[in-house]
């Protein structure tokens, strides 16, 4: 992705898609559970955040998996203060009949960057000969992969990512979910390095519905939904169930122990940060409203789930 810093989306400022054309060679995405199209920014762009002329991913899910579009966009606004690198997510209404959804920035591609094409973890797992099961998955494969693949700085992304992960109660971060940027050099042989951390919808108790979020005041409900969360994958395809977030990154720290300070860097955002967060979404006007009720029990999430990985990390 671009370094530097990027301006945050007003809410004023949905990003309308009824003028934006689709991708010529690519209109739609990756297959998967929810509907993608694959288009591209006009060149001057209508909003200073995004970048004229590069393509964008929209996602619009719908019915119960419709609320995944806020934990793309909190996803986000989270990285900023963790440091996770995390593709820019941003509100937005489709072409057509303007359904809501989130418009995802393709973190390759950018003027002025080498050529470079996302490979999915499931494509070096498979060429290695790993069998992975994509309904559960391994850990410790994913760290073998990406240590034949000669990754740099491997140990400080899933360091990051399994934190971020914990942090937010991202349950789908299967090999398909995670992945790397190859880039060609002139010898034409590639180069591997770590993509952004992508596809963090399936998080934030997006799936509980407006009417059952009132029982998530109680302490109790709380803990345990917090309690219950689990990553994707387990330690070693063996394992028996997934593993539960919080105590999978107090594994990987003990296993890798220069993890320990990177993962605690991803726990340092603040209260005062997590309710600016979820206030600013209340104010968008957004066919998809984030409600008061939904901001103040992702609010407690993020304090509980920040609060669960301190204590499993420990001194």
């Amino acid at each position: 992705m671009p370094i530097g810093p990027r301006l945050p989306q007003h809410p004023d400022q949905v990003v309308c898609l009824a003028d934006w054309s689709p991708d010529e060679e690519f209109p739609f995405g990756p297959q998967g559970a929810k509907p993608k199209r694959i288009v591209v920014c006009p060149n001057p762009p209508p909003h200073p955040f995004l970048i004229g002329g590069h393509r964008y991913l929209f996602k619009e899910p719908t019915g119960t998996w419709a609320p995944q579009i806020w934990s793309e966009v909190i996803a986000y606004e989270l990285s900023r203060d963790t440091g996770v690198p995390v593709p820019p997510a941003f509100v937005a209404t489709g072409p057509g009949k303007g359904n809501p959804g989130v418009l995802i920035e393709f973190f390759y591609g950018h003027p002025q960057e080498p050529a470079r094409r996302l490979i999915d973890g499931i494509e070096r797992l498979q060429a290695w000969g790993m069998q992975t099961n994509l309904q559960r998955g391994s850990l410790r494969d994913n760290i073998d992969i990406c240590r034949l693949q000669k990754v740099p700085e491997w140990r400080r992304w899933w360091a990051q990512t399994l934190a971020f992960d914990a942090l937010i109660g991202n349950t789908d971060r299967h090999s398909q979910n995670w992945g790397f940027l190859a880039t060609a050099g002139a010898d034409g042989q590639l180069t591997y390095s770590m993509a952004p951390a992508f596809d963090n919808g399936t998080s934030l108790g997006f799936i509980i519905g407006e009417p059952q979020l009132d029982r998530f005041r109680r302490p109790a409900a709380l803990a345990k939904l917090i309690r219950n969360g689990r990553h994707h994958f387990g330690w070693t395809s063996g394992d028996v169930e997934s593993a539960q977030h919080a105590r999978l990154c107090r594994r990987y720290a003990d296993r890798f122990s220069s993890t320990k300070n990177i993962m605690r860097e991803v726990t340092e955002v603040s209260d005062v940060r997590i309710d600016a967060i979820v206030s600013w979404c209340t104010r968008f006007g957004f066919p998809l409203p984030f409600t008061e009720s939904r901001a103040q029990f992702v609010a407690a999430q993020l304090r509980g789930r920040r609060n669960a990985l301190v204590a499993a990390l420990g001194d």
